[in-house]
């Protein structure tokens, strides 16, 4: 007879900095997550600090807050395992491939009855493209190990550590774990959906194991996170996947073999197998959205996440009667609702009829207040001082 792992997944919606407010909604979704006798939540990568947290972790305060904050998540932990992502602090300096010596990670602890089971810190670094983990965080080295969670063998590792194929994960299916928890912070662009699906599919049938990616969502400043958490078997089917641009709790049952495999690492055991009666949850599978439709969301995500995250409660929009200004608005009204959208355009000698009714007509067609303001006299006042 098989065994099942009952895993639930919090795509969640953090902001950087809020370690109060991240620490809440973790809290949330610890408490759903027992609700629906689950035997294991991931939440995302650092989502304690929120990703990416920069030169905040290089203060000692912000750092000691965030593990006040786990500790706190340590201590509500009940019966359902929780992996968490956040920074954590090295008992030793350690220098990887520079001089500059690191005093922190980026970490997952496993929470569960209590108290910090073990910890985990992310192996591989990026520092491409909007990237640049390795300026703060030291290389993880901790030893690859397995977590027995609800009776089965579990690998646990971090974003980035999934995506080479002989990573971390890779060295956790080969001794012996059969579900693989990867929480992520990964970010949008185009097509990436599509490449985190194949890669997953190709760790899931490689090593034979499930899999489990957990990723953030939402705007934070220049980066925008789609979600589109996913549940991978091991021949490669996705028995869940989370929409795209906003937040998800979802569960699903995962089915491993009657026998354990034979393990040839270290071995935490963290829970045993359920014994309530439970009936058999599936995930559902959410659509990827298509390249126009994908990219439209996501600027609306970043737009209302940069807005609504740094406080401000409306924007103006200079109207110019064009495309490029027309496209903004509607954008802007998309992310935020008419009401939080001023239109402003400003005539002068040299604008013609069509640019000013042409904004007009579109401020009346998005329901936006417009001002118009000619601005001739400032252009006279200009010609006369040169």
């Amino acid at each position: 007879m098989s065994r099942v792992l009952r895993v639930a997944g919090a795509q969640l919606d953090l902001i950087v900095g809020d370690i109060t407010g991240n620490t809440g909604k973790i809290a949330n979704a610890m408490q759903w997550a027992d609700e629906q006798l689950a035997d294991v939540l991931l939440v995302p990568e650092l989502a304690i600090t929120g990703y990416p947290p920069e030169d905040l972790v290089l203060r000692d305060g912000f750092v000691d807050r965030n593990l006040v904050a786990l500790e706190e998540l340590a201590a509500v932990a009940g019966r359902v395992v929780v992996v968490v992502g956040f920074v954590d602090r090295l008992a030793n300096k350690q220098v990887d491939d520079d001089a500059v010596p690191r005093t922190i990670a980026n970490a997952a602890a496993v929470l569960h009855d209590g108290r910090v089971v073990s910890r985990y810190h992310k192996t591989l670094l990026p520092n491409y493209g909007v990237f640049d983990e390795a300026r703060y965080f030291a290389e993880g080295r901790t030893p690859p190990r397995i977590h027995v969670i609800g009776g089965v063998a579990c690998g646990i590792s971090i974003c980035e550590d999934i995506w080479d194929a002989e990573g971390r994960p890779t060295v956790q299916a080969r001794a012996g774990a059969e579900v693989l928890l990867n929480i992520n912070g990964s970010p949008f662009h185009a097509r990436k959906s599509k490449e985190r699906h194949e890669l997953l599919r190709d760790r899931a049938t490689d090593n034979q194991a499930n899999v489990v990616y957990v990723n953030s969502v939402g705007g934070q400043d220049e980066l925008v996170f789609d979600g589109a958490s996913m549940v991978v078997s091991a021949d490669g089917e996705v028995l869940h996947r989370s929409p795209q641009f906003s937040e998800d709790l979802f569960v699903a049952d995962v089915t491993v073999a009657a026998e354990a495999r034979d393990y040839s690492i270290d071995v935490v055991s963290v829970s045993e197998a359920p014994t309530m009666e439970r009936g058999r949850r599936t995930g559902s599978v959410a659509p990827i959205l298509d390249e126009t439709a994908e990219i439209y969301a996501a600027l609306t995500t970043g737009l209302r996440d940069y807005v609504l995250k740094n406080g401000f409660s409306e924007v103006v929009i200079g109207l110019s009667g064009g495309i490029d200004s027309a496209l903004t608005a509607a954008i802007a009204v998309d992310a935020l609702g008419a009401q939080a959208v001023r239109g402003i355009t400003m005539p002068a000698r040299y604008s013609s009829k069509g640019s000013i009714d042409d904004s007009i007509d579109l401020a009346e067609r998005l329901g936006i207040r417009v001002d118009l303001i000619d601005v001739d006299d400032l252009f006279e006042g200009f010609l006369d001082a040169l």
